[in-house]
This record gives C-alpha cells, structure tokens and sequence, in this order.
C-alpha cells in the first residue's frame, strides 16, 4: 500500500496584501476571450497561496476525482464556472481563483492524464471591483453549495474571522449564516489536541463524534483525544474503517438513589446510607495485593445532588427619613412696659447673676393659702 502524504492543515492566520488590478489588462495578458464570461487560459489562473481551506482528505480527493471523471466524460461544465479577481504583483495583473478550486484542481487532474482530454481554458466570472480578504474569507463558506465545507474547515474559516479589528462571535455566526453554538463547536474542533484533528481529518471518526467527546471532557481536551484515540483502536482492531460512540466503551446507565435526612441524624449514618448505595450500583472486585481490600471494577461517574433549605436572607431594615425641625416663628418682642427701667449690659461685669432672695412665707400658714 503506497503511503500517503502528511496532511497539510490550513492556517488559521493568513496575511496578504490584495493590490487590485486592471481587469482588462488583466484578460489581455492573459490572452482571455470575452464573451459573457471570460474564457481564461487554465496555466493563467492561480489560486491565493495558503488562502484555500480544504483540506487534502480521502473525502476530498474522492470527491475532486468525481469531479475529473465527469470533465473526461463531458468536459468543463460552462454553466458552472469559476469565479476570480484581478490583483497586482509588481508590475504583473495576476488572475486569481476565489470560488472553483476544487473544480480547478480537478481540471489539472485531467491534464495529467497521458493521451487524455486537454483543456485549455476555464470560465471565470470576474469579481470587480476586487473584494476585501475578509469578503473572500466569508465566501470560503457562503459559496460553497456543491461540498460545503467540512466542520474542521469552517473552523479555520471562523479563526481567520475571529481575529478581524472588532470581530466577535455573534457577528462572525450572523456572517457565516451558522448558529452560535454551531461556532462553538467548530471552534472546538479546529483548536483541539492534534491527536483529535487527525482522527477527524483522515476519516477514523465523525467531527459529531469528536466534538461530542470534546464537550464532555470540558476544561481537559486530552481526556476526549484519549478516549478518542483508544476507540480508533478499538475499531480496526474488529476491522471497522470509523469509529463509532459504541466503541468508547460500554453503554452508560444512571442509577438514581434518594438518602432523606432528618435534622439531628448522625452525620457517620448518613455517609454510610450514601456508601451503601454506591457499593450497591458500582461493581468491585478484590485488590491485587490486598485480598482484603476492593477496587471499581469499571469506569463511571459519580454526582451528587443534595437538597437543603435555602439559608434565611436577612432583609435589611429600611433607612428611617431624616426629619427636617419644625420651623418655629421666633418671638414677636413684647413692647417694653411704661415706666419700666430698661436694662443694658454696659457697665456689667462678667459675673454671675444673683438671684433675688426667696420670698418666705408667714409662720403656721400653708403655702396653698398665701395670697401672692
């Protein structure tokens, strides 16, 4: 069996400087025919380098060799032609493919045969004015009607979005016409450990299967590429070409148990009623080298869910409001009585003021009789 080339995966950060062109000239150097579409010279036409996100799968050579039988057959279907821009490199006008490479790599396929079928020029649609790198990196998804892109490819398509000045999430999906969570998941994939993408990208698993493992092993990616790699194992060890869910391991149950409590119960009896219902639903088996002692048996998870009353929250008393004093009238002066000596407090020293002597009253009378 011949051995196959490394898989080459696209990067998920592309720097080109897109100069535009002059269409025209463009066709002209290129000795292109005009008509409705421009009939390009295939040796004219080139693809963005690094820019494609296929990847050169088994899926996708069977699918470009599909492609070169039917051109053999048929030739280049002209109602589905390629679409392309101008752009400037030096002093040249360079045609390059923006929509088409497969159908472009499949033409050169055909080429490659000895005595075959030649064809010389393709129909491009050209794009004027030229678009933005982010435009044509949008297109890598929405232009893809005849094999969409895989989920591992759209994932780049996504990385290369996410990384555009004010890009985020929520605009990238609305973009790509994909959900949220289906950008998630994607994301998931293409930044996964390597042992994952390769799995998925030579076709020894699903990207659903991947992805499913991926979500379940949460903040420990190598725990999916793990769990992954031995199902693989698992698979061609019974000569099946993909793995499957059913080749991760057994079939899992929940085994569901209920405790109840009661205020003032030990807490060593209540651990022994949770103990027992584990050793119940786990299967165990004795210790190497302690007879005594009993080991798991299988792989499992245990959650636990405890009920409990809510604590009490304490509603802070309300602020009382501050009450402004009364404004009081102050005293309307009494006119002074006639013949009355109005005192000052010139010539008055500082002392404290005397108060006069107290009135006494008669002998032997009561004070409620005296007569004031």
């Amino acid at each position: 069996m011949a051995k196959t080339a490394p898989l080459t995966i696209p990067s998920s950060k592309v720097v080109i400087a897109l100069a535009a062109g002059s269409t025209d000239a463009g066709m002209k150097s290129a000795d292109a025919k005009a008509g409705k579409l421009w009939n390009v010279p295939i040796a004219s036409i080139k693809p963005i380098e690094g820019f494609n996100v296929r990847v050169d799968t088994p899926d996708y050579r069977a699918h470009r060799d599909m492609l070169a039988d039917s051109m053999r057959a048929n030739g280049f279907d002209p109602a589905k032609p390629l679409a392309g821009f101008v752009a400037k490199e030096g002093e040249d006008n360079v045609i390059y493919v923006t929509d088409g490479y497969t159908r472009l790599d499949a033409a050169n396929q055909v080429n490659q045969d000895e005595g075959g079928p030649t064809i010389t020029t393709l129909p491009v649609l050209v794009r004027s004015p030229a678009p933005s790198l982010t435009d044509l990196t949008v297109a890598l998804h929405t232009n893809n009607t005849g094999r969409p892109l895989t989920p591992f490819e759209l994932g780049v398509v996504v990385k290369r979005l996410l990384k555009e000045d004010g890009a985020d999430k929520a605009g990238v999906a609305k973009r790509l016409a994909v959900t949220p969570r289906y950008l998630d998941d994607v994301l998931l994939l293409v930044n996964s450990p390597k042992a994952v993408r390769t799995a998925v990208l030579e076709g020894d698993v699903s990207s659903t299967m991947a992805i499913q493992q991926l979500r379940k092993a949460g903040d420990n990616p190598e725990k999916a590429a793990e769990a992954i790699t031995a199902a693989v194992t698992s698979a061609k060890a019974k000569g099946k070409k993909k793995a499957t869910a059913k080749d991760t391991g057994p079939k899992m149950v929940t085994v569901k148990h209920t405790v109840s409590i009661a205020a003032g119960t030990d807490m060593k009896e209540i651990v022994k009623a949770v103990a027992a219902h584990v050793r119940a639903a786990v299967a165990a088996v004795p210790h190497a080298t302690d007879p005594e002692a009993k080991v798991a048996d299988t792989d499992g998870t245990i959650s636990l869910s405890i009920q409990v009353p809510a604590p009490l929250t304490t509603k802070a008393a309300p602020k009382a409001k501050a009450t402004k004093p009364a404004k009081t009238k102050p005293a309307a002066e009494e006119p002074p009585v006639k013949g009355a000596v109005e005192v000052t407090s010139e010539g008055i020293d500082d002392e404290p003021v005397k108060m006069p002597p107290a009135v006494k009253n008669g002998e032997g009378v009561d004070d409620e009789e005296v007569d004031i």
